[in-house]
């Protein structure tokens, strides 16, 4: 895959260029709103020509491009990636949550059900995640714990739209949880309780999440979540080895059963693209066909998950 279109240049835009530049592909393209913005991204990184938001544009010339990095606003993911399924794109890299609420997804999910959309969940790339998952192939999960904790007092709220802050769960936390249960399967059993509603004005469902359940393989698995105290994301795995931590989650660290000493077995990530982009992106253009991992189908099901843990709703 060598050209590229990248709609969007915003602050995550400029990640995928380092990490397209990291993996030798420099004819990119760009659009964005406005052609002030696009112009002044490529000047950044001295691209090729960019191209404004235009109704004609991408119906007309989706084909063109090998692949189309699609990394916009929340509000119009889902509307880009419908364009681009009716005009014939031959892959497409969508950035999360693409909707906030599982239903979102229900009539692109109906209407294009081969879309090449790929999600993504750049996470699921980290090298701390694959060293881990792999060790899971072999290992399997007996019990898990996570935290999604906000620092709420560092969140700008007037960078977001409404919409985004009050499902803030999907706009953001869904980094913690479908890496959850990426790692040990998806929820079978869920029992997810809330607290704290109107201590966040921007995010009204509440701001203190505790639960449990059992994953589809058998695991048990807990997370407690208090935005309004201490905190921060981190995942916890148990196997009859012993115990795998991601704390903080670009970093691997494994206690063995018997002792209470964690040592790090991937450390924490100090490299110059954005942890898992060049994983993630090199997966999106080399994949043969489709990822489950990374399909819109399993993004509904953790903006399901999400909708449970966060807003009480049925999955």
């Amino acid at each position: 895959m060598k050209k590229i279109l990248l709609i969007g240049a915003g602050e995550i835009a400029h990640e995928y260029v380092r990490a397209l530049f990291a993996l030798g592909v420099k004819d990119i393209h760009v659009m964005s709103r406005t052609m002030a913005s696009a112009e002044a991204f490529c000047e950044t990184w001295d691209l090729m020509p960019a191209q404004a938001n235009d109704n004609a544009f991408l119906p007309a010339r989706a084909r063109y491009y090998d692949g189309i990095i699609v990394a916009s606003p929340v509000r119009t993911l889902l509307p880009y990636i419908e364009v681009l399924a009716d005009a014939g794109a031959r892959r497409v890299l969508v950035e999360k949550p693409v909707g906030l609420r599982a239903s979102d997804l229900d009539g692109f999910l109906t209407k294009y059900p081969d879309a090449p959309v790929t999600v993504a969940l750049n996470r699921l790339f980290f090298p701390s995640i694959a060293a881990l998952r792999e060790k899971l192939s072999t290992e399997p999960v007996r019990s898990a714990e996570f935290s999604f904790t906000e620092w709420v007092h560092r969140i700008a709220p007037e960078k977001y739209s409404s919409d985004v802050l009050e499902r803030w769960g999907a706009a953001n936390c869904i980094h913690v949880i479908a890496t959850a249960f990426d790692l040990i399967g998806m929820p079978r059993e869920l029992d997810a309780r809330t607290s704290g509603a109107g201590d966040i004005e921007w995010h009204p469902a509440g701001s203190n999440f505790v639960g449990s359940g059992v994953t589809e393989t058998g695991a048990l698995f807990s997370y407690s979540s208090d935005w309004m105290s201490a905190g921060r994301w981190s995942l916890t795995i148990r196997t009859a080895r012993g115990a795998y931590k991601l704390e903080p989650m670009e970093q691997l660290s494994f206690c063995p059963k018997g002792s209470v000493n964690y040592e790090v077995l991937v450390p924490n990530w100090a490299g110059s693209t954005k942890c898992g982009f060049v994983e993630m992106v090199s997966h999106w253009m080399s994949a043969p066909g489709p990822d489950v991992r990374v399909s819109l189908p399993r993004l509904r099901q953790h903006l399901a998950v999400v909708g449970s843990i966060l807003y009480g709703e049925a999955p």
